[in-house]
């Protein structure tokens, strides 16, 4: 809801994602070494300047594939709460740790259900994109293992350390258990609450707001204008997981007992953020499959 109110949405999605996904399924799907390979960090910071300033993005003139690609891991890495919500992600532990083949599928699909609505979009957005990747994988060599592998740490949230670690390779089979049944999580036996999730957020019109002096368009759910708050005032954000010091940017805060998740546009994070990022990928490289 508060990416609606800042214009930071396409079709119930954030603005950011939504453009990145469509420039790398018009540009990068069969490049080699998509998401395996880094973007440059300084363009990948200029990137991400841009989207968080309100100016027109041309990712094929500003940025290439890798730099894009590099800003989606970003995003999904700097989530105040993880893709897979903090509140949800031990349950989702829990079932592939039981290891019970016959009732994982059917309990893995309730429990993607029960995410708030806009991280079960977004979550059903990007890995609509991901089995596209993989379906290009004799070309760009990321079939759904090196996918799992690489979006798991970005998609779930673990502690540091060896625990850490183990949690983590966890994470990753259910992340490539999330893209190999994509069909039958996301697309199959739509209950009649389930479909309008993602419908209703999608359904969005672009208005003005005279008194927000050089704000971005507001992008509001049809028939709620009127019930539209001000946008909210400047505030800090908190101090990153990966991070020593913070910059000063208006931050979206939605409270977790409205079940909204706290998706935020404004990656203030600096150089070190990036290369902390890199970092973290180049050490799980090795188990990637050629």
């Amino acid at each position: 809801q508060e990416l609606h109110r800042q214009g930071l949405t396409k079709n119930g999605i954030p603005a950011i994602v939504w453009n990145i996904v469509e420039y790398l399924t018009q540009h990068g799907l069969t490049q080699e070494g998509l998401f395996r390979v880094n973007g440059n960090v300084k363009v990948v910071e200029q990137l991400r300047l841009k989207f968080e300033s309100g100016v027109s993005v041309e990712l094929g003139k500003d940025g290439d594939v890798c730099s894009a690609a590099s800003l989606l891991k970003l995003f999904l890495r700097e989530l105040p709460d993880s893709l897979i919500t903090s509140a949800l992600q031990p349950r989702f532990i829990q079932l592939f740790q039981d290891g019970r083949k016959d009732v994982q599928e059917s309990s893995l699909r309730d429990l993607i259900k029960e995410l708030p609505d806009t991280h079960y979009c977004l979550l059903k957005y990007l890995c609509q994109f991901l089995t596209k990747v993989a379906k290009h994988h004799v070309q760009n060599r990321m079939n759904v293992h090196n996918l799992a592998t690489v979006f798991g740490p970005n998609c779930f949230h673990v502690p540091p350390g060896l625990e850490g670690m183990k949690e983590q390779d966890l994470c990753n089979k259910i992340m490539a258990a999330i893209l190999e049944n994509y069909n039958t999580l996301f697309e199959v036996e739509y209950t009649e609450n389930d479909q309008p999730r993602c419908e209703n957020l999608a359904r969005l019109i672009i208005v003005k707001e005279a008194s927000y002096k050089n704000s971005l368009p507001i992008l509001l759910t049809r028939g709620l204008e009127k019930d539209m708050p001000k946008p909210p005032p400047k505030t800090k954000i908190p101090k990153s997981r990966s991070e020593g010091s913070i910059q000063t940017h208006r931050v979206l805060q939605p409270e977790l007992s409205d079940g909204i998740p706290q998706l935020s546009l404004w990656l203030s994070r600096r150089k070190s953020c990036l290369e902390d990022m890199n970092s973290a990928e180049d050490a799980s490289s090795a188990k990637l499959v050629p």
